[in-house]
C-alpha cells in the first residue's frame, strides 16, 4: 500500500542540457511508488517501503513536442511545451545548458511558474538558465564553479556565492530554490532535499542502490581550491 500523501508532480527542463546534471532525478525517482513497488516484486525485502513511498508523475518540458537533444546526442520525448505546462508544480528540475541556448520561452514559464512551484532545483549552468528569466534578481545562488566570473558579469542581478550548493528563499511563502554547481554538486543536492523530504530510511535505500554516497565526499561548501583551466 503507498502513502495516502498526494502525488508528486515533477517538472524537468532539460534542452540543450548536460544529461548528467539530471542525475539526481534517479535520487527521486527511486523513492516513488512505481519503482519501489518494481524493485519489490523481485526483491520482498522492499515491500515494507511502499507504505512510505510517494506516488510520482514526471513532466519534461521543452520547446516543442519532438525528440528534443541533450547530452551526448541523446534525445528525449517531451510531455509538455514551456507554453502548456502546468506552473504549479511541486518541483522543476532544470540541467545545465550552453546558457547561450536557453530557450527564451521558457522564461515565461520560469517567471509564472516561480510563483506557483514549491521548489525550484539547478544543476550547473540551470542557474544561469533561471537567472537569465529573472527568478534570482535579488537572490543567493550559485552554478558551475568554473561559470561563477561569466554568471556575474552577465547577471549582476543575483549574488552569486562560489559554493558547492545554495539554499535560498523563493517567491512565495514556504518556497524554496536551490541552486548547486557542477553535476556531482546537484547529487548532493538532491539526496540532501530528498533526506529532508521523503522517508529518511526509504532515502537511504534509494541511495545504496545507487552507490551515491554524498554524506561521505562533499558538504555544501568547497574544500580545495579551484584549478585553473
Amino acid at each position: 500500500m503507498a502513502s495516502s500523501q498526494k502525488r508528486l508532480r515533477i517538472g524537468v527542463l532539460y534542452e540543450h542540457a548536460q544529461m548528467t546534471d539530471l542525475a539526481g532525478l534517479d535520487i527521486l525517482g527511486n523513492c516513488s511508488t512505481k519503482t519501489v513497488k518494481m524493485i519489490s516484486e523481485f526483491d520482498p525485502r522492499f515491500k515494507p517501503y511502499l507504505e512510505v513511498s510517494r506516488e510520482m508523475e514526471f513532466l519534461y518540458i521543452a520547446s516543442e513536442l519532438k525528440p528534443t537533444w541533450t547530452t551526448p546526442e541523446m534525445y528525449v520525448t517531451p510531455t509538455h511545451t514551456y507554453d502548456n505546462a502546468p506552473r504549479d508544480l511541486d518541483i522543476i528540475l532544470i540541467g545545465g545548458p550552453d546558457p547561450s541556448k536557453a530557450p527564451p520561452a521558457s522564461f515565461k514559464f520560469l517567471q509564472e511558474a516561480s510563483k506557483q512551484t514549491k521548489v525550484i532545483i539547478t544543476t550547473c549552468t540551470g542557474g544561469m538558465w533561471l537567472a537569465a528569466s529573472g527568478v534570482l534578481d535579488g537572490k543567493k545562488a550559485t552554478t558551475n564553479r568554473f561559470a561563477l566570473d561569466m554568471a556575474k558579469q552577465f547577471f549582476p542581478k543575483v549574488e552569486w556565492q562560489e559554493a558547492r550548493w545554495v539554499i535560498e528563499k523563493g517567491h512565495f511563502e514556504g518556497a524554496e530554490m536551490w541552486t548547486a554547481g557542477g553535476a556531482g554538486c546537484g547529487i548532493d543536492l538532491v539526496a540532501k532535499y530528498a533526506r529532508q523530504t521523503f522517508d529518511p530510511k526509504l532515502v537511504e535505500v534509494c541511495l545504496m542502490g545507487l552507490d551515491f554516497k554524498p554524506e561521505q565526499t562533499h558538504g555544501e561548501f568547497y574544500t580545495t581550491p579551484q584549478e585553473e583551466v
